[in-house]
């Protein structure tokens, strides 16, 4: 169980199981019109189903609840994992997410017991530049209590969660015991507006630039090339670009980010599912500094596809492990009971016009992280990281 406690708390959709149950719940309750074709007998099993549940069934349920379930076992039953269906309150979240900036504290969270019994909430991840950060909340910080109650005394985790999130302006104050001293402390937070920064870069040994980034969104493409610059600027001999848990994201950041790094030619290319395809291209102005390109099996999508690009036009060393193979482009259609489907419109392709559904990058020096590294992967040393060392080893002389 995680959330991001910097938007509203999105709803869960629960068990695949139930929705499927629902689907024959829901529609026909509805008042949908009778389709012809192929949901006319999915459409009969409907109304069978919900005459048993009117004559039998002794429970009470929200029909907002069976709306919810019946889509998200609609989008599930279409066999594609890209494709998914948002709760009214999830994509309203989504959007947020996507924004230039957001409110709250910026912490991803998940529930976890200790071996007492009691209930702490485990930080999995401090967005950059939110107030969590700069309130010296780190990863993998336990938080024990919120204003002077533990999570247990505050009903659980999900009440937790409510407490942390409340109003803009508003400060809490969290008791945090941190990971890498095991003390706890008092720590207050105040609730505010913050720019999600999605790209860092520093200085690395032998002048090698590094440049991590998290995700592409609207904001990615202007903070990769604002760091580009600065890293250029400092007299950076090389690059790394690092990838790795990289859920990908919006294509024009990912296109305006690599068009600085290659030269004139494809970028990537859409097919859609009548054929039509569309061709992004770079011009001609380009880094000609050695470089490589970190990945994992958790960069998806985007992230795949920079790495891609760099790799096909033999611009970059690419280091890690097998990428994961996401090779379709999601579309959102909001739907008028206020939620969203989420539907694979489009197939991506390299600019050698391959398809990596199913199949990934393969990385030109492969290395992976030991189990004890990957569980402290967010807070691991230069040195200690054997990926970013064989990284630099690819692009110093």
């Amino acid at each position: 169980m995680k959330h991001t406690v910097s938007l509203r708390r999105a709803a869960a959709v629960g068990a695949m199981a139930a929705a499927t149950c629902s689907l024959v719940t829901g529609l026909a309750v509805y008042g949908l019109a009778r389709p012809s074709g192929a949901l006319s007998e999915i459409y009969t099993a409907l109304e069978e189903a919900q005459s048993i549940v009117d004559r039998r069934f002794v429970g009470d349920y929200d029909m907002d609840n069976v709306r919810d379930y019946v889509l998200t076992g609609y989008a599930d039953g279409l066999g594609d994992r890209w494709t998914s269906y948002m709760t009214e309150e999830y994509y309203q979240s989504y959007l947020e997410t996507a924004a230039d900036s957001t409110i709250g504290i910026g912490v991803t969270v998940s529930a976890q017991k200790e071996d007492d019994g009691s209930t702490v909430l485990h930080v999995e991840s401090v967005a950059l530049g939110s107030p969590a950060a700069e309130a010296g909340i780190g990863a993998y910080d336990d938080i024990t209590a919120v204003d002077g109650q533990t999570i247990d005394e505050l009903g659980g985790y999900e009440s937790a969660v409510d407490a942390i999130l409340g109003e803009e302006g508003k400060r809490v104050t969290l008791t945090v015991r941190a990971y890498q001293t095991g003390e706890r402390a008092d720590i207050a937070v105040t609730r505010q507006e913050y720019e999600q920064i999605h790209v860092t870069a520093r200085m690395l040994e032998n002048d090698v630039g590094y440049l991590y980034i998290e995700r592409f969104t609207d904001q990615t493409d202007e903070q990769f090339l604002d760091a580009l610059e600065q890293l250029l600027e400092e007299g950076a001999q090389a690059l790394i670009f690092d990838l790795r848990n990289n859920p990908g994201g919006r294509l024009t950041a990912l296109v305006e980010s690599l068009d600085a790094l290659l030269p004139e030619g494809d970028i990537i290319s859409l097919e859609s599912r009548d054929g039509d395809r569309e061709v992004y291209t770079s011009d001609a102005e380009e880094v000609t500094l050695p470089m490589a390109v970190l990945v994992n099996e958790d960069s998806y999508s985007a992230a795949e596809f920079f790495a891609a690009a760099l790799q096909e036009y033999g611009k970059a060393v690419v280091v890690g492990e097998q990428t994961c193979g996401k090779g379709y482009s999601q579309q959102s259609f909001p739907l008028s009971g206020g939620g969203c489907l989420n539907i694979s419109t489009h197939c991506y392709y390299t600019p050698n016009g391959e398809s990596l559904i199913g199949k990934g990058v393969t990385p030109d020096v492969a290395v992976s992280l030991s189990e004890d590294k990957l569980a402290r992967f967010a807070v691991l040393e230069d040195s200690e990281d054997d990926q970013l060392q064989a990284a630099l080893d690819a692009v110093t002389p």
